[in-house]
């Protein structure tokens, strides 16, 4: 059977589902957990000479798919949809909307809301304090300009600025807090001798 883009496309329709929320969450910290223990001896392949390179795009890159697809958990959880309407021309959904708002509005399997859309709308799914509320959204906002940078282009130089990274880890503690009721410390680990943290407690 020949493939074509679409045939390939279709292999991952799915309308999802309020209980997708875990595997969402599962998946995101694989990728966030990576990008916090990724070491250049990890790149084997490559020449020494670019092996910092290769593992700074890496972790920007997991970070940034590991903050979709947790935002999309969060979502799931919350009863809120993350497929776009079929017919977005005929559908009277204004995002975010839940499965309840959505029973018999026909859903598009394909396409999801995007990464930006979810940040925006993202307060009011969590309940965030009014000094928490800056400090995810900013992170979050680096988060994608991570994704969207190592998606599309490379550079041979990047100015390291650790606050960039801090700024997520505070972002992503609040989350945890808020959306799952957990405790996590996080470092993403860049800089000589760094130590990496990924752990999560559940809250009381």
């Amino acid at each position: 059977m020949q493939q074509t883009p679409q045939s390939v496309k279709s292999q991952f329709e799915k309308v999802f589902s309020t209980s997708d929320w875990k595997l969402f969450k599962e998946m995101a910290e694989a990728s966030l957990s990576e990008a916090a223990f990724l070491k250049k001896s990890d790149f084997t392949r490559l020449p020494d000479h670019r092996k910092l390179l290769a593992r700074n795009s890496r972790k920007r890159l997991l970070i940034g798919v590991g903050t979709e697809l947790l935002l999309k958990a969060i979502y799931l959880k919350g009863g809120y949809c993350i497929n776009k309407p079929r017919d977005p021309s005929t559908c009277t959904l204004k995002f975010p909307f839940t499965s309840v708002a959505a029973a018999g509005e026909p859903l598009n399997g394909t396409e999801t809301f995007m990464l930006g859309q979810l940040i925006d709308n993202l307060k009011k799914i969590v309940k965030l304090q009014n000094q928490q509320q800056s400090v995810v959204i900013d992170g979050l906002r680096i988060a994608m300009v991570f994704r969207n940078k190592e998606g599309h282009v490379v550079t041979s130089q990047h100015k390291f600025v650790p606050e960039s990274f801090r700024a997520i880890e505070k972002a992503l503690c609040a989350l945890y807090e808020r959306a799952f009721c957990e405790r996590l410390t996080v470092r993403f680990s860049l800089e000589a001798k760094e130590k990496a943290a990924w752990k999560t407690v559940q809250l009381t």
